[in-house]
């Protein structure tokens, strides 16, 4: 899988699911969520790799958490205990 083919769609739709899920399970601050989601729905070489090769949160992570957050922000918020609908 070439780099840019890692930041697609089915992604973002996937990070945005796993960020909500674990906001209905247990209520923590959006960007830790959308971290955790990101961390597990995108390629290694998109977080850690490209993390490691610039020694800190690269901008393509960070944007990446931050467009998941927006995400969140922009949906109804689901009840706690409720699940994802």
């Amino acid at each position: 899988m070439e780099y840019g083919d890692a930041i697609n769609s089915l992604a973002l739709e996937r990070a945005v699911t796993l960020a909500r899920e674990h906001l209905a399970k247990n209520p923590s601050s959006p960007t830790e969520a959308a971290a955790e989601a990101v961390a597990l729905a995108y390629c290694v070489c998109v977080t850690t790799g490209e993390d490691a090769a610039e020694r800190r949160l690269s901008d393509v992570h960070r944007e990446l958490i931050e467009i998941v957050v927006e995400r969140l922000e922009a949906m109804p918020a689901i009840p706690a205990g409720t699940g994802v609908s």
